[in-house]
C-alpha cells in the first residue's frame, strides 16, 4: 500500500522560517515522509549544498519522517556525481524534474513540437542511465502546460511518455491534469505502472488563471476520487500538495491527509 507524504512546497514559508517545527508539525499530523525541493541549485557552492543538505537530513530524521522523493535540477550527465552526493546525504532514492527547464539545455516549450519531445526524452534517459548506476531512479512532475498539441494531433506529455526509458517515473499531479483538461481516470491508466508518486490538490481548475487558490482536497473541481479508484498497485507515495491558498496551508494539508486516509489512501 502507498505511503502518505507531504510535498514540502505546501508549507514553504514556514519552513523558511522554522525547518525543524514545521517538520515537527508534518509529523504531528501524521504523514509518514516528505518530499523536499530545490535541490540540485546550480549557483551554490558544493561547500552550501551540502551543508544544506546535512541540515535538511538532520531535521527530517528527528521528526521521524522519510523521503518519498526530491524536486531537484539536473546537471549534465557527466556532472551528475555532486547532485548524487547531495540526494544520498538527504536520503532520497528518487530525483524529479518538476519543470523542463530543470533540465540542463531545456525551455517550458519543449513538449511543444515532435522533435523537442524526441529530444526531452532522450536526455532523460542518458539521466536515467547515468542515476540507475547509484540506485536512484528519476523522474517527470506534470504542470498544467504538458499537452500542447503536436503536429499530429498527438499531445506533448503522452508522446514523450511513450517515447521515454522504461525506467523513468511519472509524478502524475492530477490538479495540473485537471486543469490542463485531462480526464484523470484515464490518464492514470495510461502512464499504468509508471506512476510512482501521485501530488494530491484541488481548486478551481481554472484553465486561463490556473494559479487560483487551492482548496482542501474534496472540494474543488478535480475528480480526485475518480483517480483514486483508477491508480496502479505500483504507487508508493501518495502526497498531498499546495501552491497557494487563502487559507492556512497546515489546515489545508491537515484535511489531506485525512481525505487519505477516508479513500483508503
Amino acid at each position: 500500500m502507498a505511503r502518505r507524504g507531504l510535498a514540502l512546497y505546501a508549507v514553504r514559508d514556514a519552513l523558511a522560517e522554522d525547518a525543524e517545527r514545521t517538520l515537527e508539525r508534518v509529523a504531528e499530523i501524521g504523514f509518514e515522509g516528505v518530499e523536499p525541493f530545490g535541490l540540485g541549485n546550480p549557483s551554490l557552492s558544493r561547500g552550501d549544498r551540502i551543508t544544506r543538505a546535512k541540515m535538511l537530513r538532520r531535521c527530517i530524521d528527528r521528526a521521524g519522517l522519510d523521503v518519498s522523493s526530491v524536486h531537484t535540477r539536473f546537471p549534465a550527465p557527466s556532472e551528475m556525481d555532486w547532485l548524487l552526493e547531495e540526494l544520498a546525504i538527504v536520503g532520497a532514492s528518487v530525483a524529479l524534474a518538476s519543470v523542463p527547464e530543470h533540465v540542463l539545455g531545456f525551455g517550458r516549450d519543449i513538449l511543444a513540437r515532435r522533435d523537442g519531445v524526441h529530444r526531452f526524452a532522450e536526455a532523460f534517459g542518458r539521466l536515467a542511465d547515468k542515476a540507475g548506476q547509484h540506485g536512484v531512479r528519476v523522474g517527470y512532475h506534470n504542470h498544467w502546460w504538458d499537452w500542447p498539441e503536436l503536429e499530429d494531433g498527438s499531445r506533448g506529455y503522452d508522446r514523450f511518455f511513450e517515447e521515454l526509458d522504461g525506467s523513468v517515473v511519472a509524478e502524475v499531479d492530477l490538479y495540473w491534469a485537471h486543469t490542463a483538461g485531462r480526464s484523470l481516470p484515464e490518464l492514470v491508466q495510461s502512464l499504468g505502472e509508471r506512476v510512482r508518486l501521485v501530488h494530491f490538490k484541488d481548486g478551481p481548475g481554472l484553465s486561463d488563471d490556473p494559479l487560483a487558490d487551492q482548496v482542501p482536497l474534496g472540494c474543488g473541481s478535480a475528480d480526485l476520487a475518480g483517480a483514486a479508484s483508477a491508480l496502479p498497485s505500483q504507487v508508493e507515495w501518495n502526497l498531498v500538495e499546495l501552491d497557494r491558498t487563502a487559507m492556512d496551508p497546515f489546515e489545508v494539508v491537515s484535511h489531506g491527509y485525512h481525505w487519505l486516509d477516508d479513500q483508503g489512501l
